[in-house]
């Protein structure tokens, strides 16, 4: 017979038993949710949209027709890459300056573009322009959008020379959330400039590994993006309802979870980085510790770049983003542009972030990138 005594002890037991297997199971995924922490991405490219797509293609579609011709790496110059936004689309507008050997080589080449981009659909739209010169623009539009402007010149062209070979930054943001992925880029064979957020489950370890290899390190400062609070740039955020105080005092916090930080970068920001004043008041703060600021451009409209120079403080500002499509193709793109940027002007900065992708496809052009570029931390191309 089961006595009063033993039903009390085996609910006992019971209860005992089903609070081990919860704080078991609390624990365990408790330790899963940290190491599988999914990574703050940048908000310019936290969407895929209709137009993202179109913009692959073209590229995609521009370097097939470069490599059916016979233009070669060195004759091609993106000149510039920026931000636009229109109606609530944000793309990058990209402009390219192609050497051609005499008219016929450009006339070929003008027309293999236009066949390439015909094949893409009614979508992608191609308007010409020639001029008295030789000179041949096209422009293209994607959705309606003005994309590209590619200029096809058949004169010499004497692109701006260096005595040293093109300098090279490439920063990987948002590292702090993937301990894995921090080591694999920090031991690539490159100095890369390693950009970690405060209070991440690994900022600590991150910035450990990467002071022993010898890597740079700056601070990822998370601002206030546009469309916030929907998008959260995460702990140690600046916001524009902060007061002066609020601001330094943010700022000092996280500069302390960066021990040997040599600079900053902004994380999201498409808001803050386009208020002069509050911006005014993190770069006088960053001067007065010495350090340097790279404005990761995530907005057209940004003053980053243009205040920090104003009161003097060592600045650079972002090209490309390699990353924005997580297709092998298109991170290779990113990069061809970055080179041809560097090529032309004789440094360029690219951001990246700790993506699979994104490493196997550094790790691939590691070799060209050290014999035909210096690489170098992003601290020394800032002035």
């Amino acid at each position: 017979m089961i006595t009063k005594r033993r039903i009390f002890l085996l609910i006992t037991l019971s209860i005992f038993l089903a609070c081990i297997i919860s704080s078991g199971l609390f624990f365990w995924f408790s330790r899963d949710s940290i190491r599988a922490s999914p990574t703050i991405y940048e908000e310019i490219y936290s969407t895929e949209t209709d137009l993202s797509h179109k913009l692959t293609d073209i590229d995609l579609a521009l370097s097939r027709s470069l490599y059916s011709s016979d233009s070669q790496e060195k004759d091609v110059f993106f000149l510039n890459i920026v931000p636009r936004h229109q109606n609530g689309h944000v793309w990058n507008f990209t402009e390219l300056l192609i050497k051609c050997h005499d008219a016929a080589s450009a006339a070929e080449l003008e027309e293999i573009i236009t066949n390439v981009l015909t094949e893409l659909g009614a979508e992608i739209r191609l308007k010409k322009q020639k001029d008295s010169d030789g000179t041949t623009t096209c422009h293209v539009f994607a959705n309606g959008f003005y994309t590209h402007k590619i200029v096809l010149k058949s004169t010499d062209i004497i692109p701006p020379t260096k005595d040293t070979r093109p300098k090279i930054a490439i920063i990987i943001d948002d590292m702090g959330y993937n301990s894995d992925m921090a080591f694999s880029f920090i031991h690539l064979d490159l100095p890369l400039t390693f950009s970690v957020l405060p209070y991440a489950p690994f900022t600590k370890i991150i910035i450990q590994e990467a002071n022993q290899k010898g890597r740079e390190v700056i601070l990822h400062l998370p601002m206030e993006p546009k469309n916030y609070p929907s998008v959260d740039p995460g702990p140690g955020s600046l916001f524009l309802t902060m007061d002066e105080q609020e601001i330094k005092q943010v700022l000092d916090q996280d500069l302390g979870e960066i021990p040997g930080a040599r600079g900053v970068n902004n994380h999201m920001g498409s808001s803050f980085t386009e208020d002069r004043d509050k911006m005014l008041i993190v770069l006088k703060e960053l001067k007065r510790r010495q350090l340097f600021y790279i404005d990761s451009r995530t907005t057209i409209d940004t003053v980053g770049f243009e205040t920090a120079k104003a009161i003097g403080l060592p600045v650079a500002s972002r090209d490309v983003f390699l990353d924005n499509q997580l297709e092998a193709k298109a991170i290779k793109i990113q990069i061809e542009q970055l080179l041809s940027i560097a090529r032309y002007s004789g440094t360029a900065i690219g951001i990246a972030h700790p993506h699979k992708e994104t490493l196997n496809t550094l790790e691939g052009c590691s070799s060209k990138l050290k014999e035909e570029f210096q690489i170098v931390p992003v601290s020394e191309l800032v002035n």
